[in-house]
């Protein structure tokens, strides 16, 4: 229904008288009024609290343990933080087998180089050599050149052969010696006997037979012709001596 302008402000008027008998609550001015929440606050009351992020541990690096000892790499791990139980031990060479207690060997390299990041998994392996100048030695990885496999040993020196032995010249065979042969008695050929006196007559023992000379037991009884041509027999003096030429 349209309401003429002029009876507009009546109209209201009832409105108002309506809405008062309607029950409606007056307000009371005595009762504290309710602050209204600032900005501020319900800003701080919307936004939640956020924790600060941890800054990551940064992850170790593999040390230079070059040189060291086994028993000096353990501690530098665990100076610095590293378990080390994360080190894995080798022989530096084929032919070689660690024995149980090596602490005391040097390593000779690492895996890992020294710099490299360790990672949670990065696996380190050391290689040893129970005497530090043993690392630069190596035959294809192996320590004794006679266990390379690609070794090949050099053939044995032929041993020097002796020079065929030339004849020597052979001295000329003496000449035989020229027995005597005892003349008969009263023989007179002029012979050499073999000391290399010329005489008539030669004695057993090779002599020439000299008048009044003594004259060998074997030759007792035998009559032969002396130097001087007499004939003499090898016979028993015992005024002088047992046998003489005579």
């Amino acid at each position: 229904m349209r309401i003429p302008r002029p009876l507009a402000p009546l109209a209201l008027l009832g409105v108002l008288a309506l809405a008062g008998c309607g029950g409606g609550t007056p307000s009371d001015d005595s009762a504290p009024a309710t602050a209204p929440a600032t900005t501020a606050t319900a800003t701080a009351s919307a936004t939640p609290t956020v924790a600060p992020t941890p800054t990551p541990t940064p992850d170790p690096v593999m040390p230079a343990l070059h040189s060291k000892t086994y028993e000096d790499a353990r501690a530098e791990f665990t100076r610095q933080d590293i378990s080390p139980a994360r080190l894995t031990t080798a022989a530096q060479h084929k032919d070689v087998v660690l024995p149980r207690d090596h602490d005391a060997w040097h390593i000779c390299a690492t895996s890992p180089r020294p710099g490299a990041t360790l990672t949670a998994g990065t696996e380190v392996t050391v290689r040893l050599a129970e005497d530090f100048s043993d690392c630069t030695t190596s035959f294809h990885g192996y320590l004794h050149q006679k266990n390379d496999p690609a070794y090949t040993p050099p053939a044995p020196k032929p041993k020097p052969t002796a020079a065929p032995r030339t004849a020597e010249p052979q001295a000329p065979a003496p000449a035989p010696k020229r027995t005597a042969t005892q003349p008969a008695a009263g023989g007179g050929s002029m012979i050499t006997c073999p000391d290399g006196k010329q005489g008539y007559a030669c004695t057993s023992n090779g002599h020439p037979v000299v008048d009044g000379q003594f004259c060998p037991k074997a030759d007792r009884g035998r009559t032969l012709k002396a130097t001087n041509g007499t004939t003499v027999t090898c016979s028993y003096d015992p005024s002088i001596t047992p046998y003489r030429w005579q």
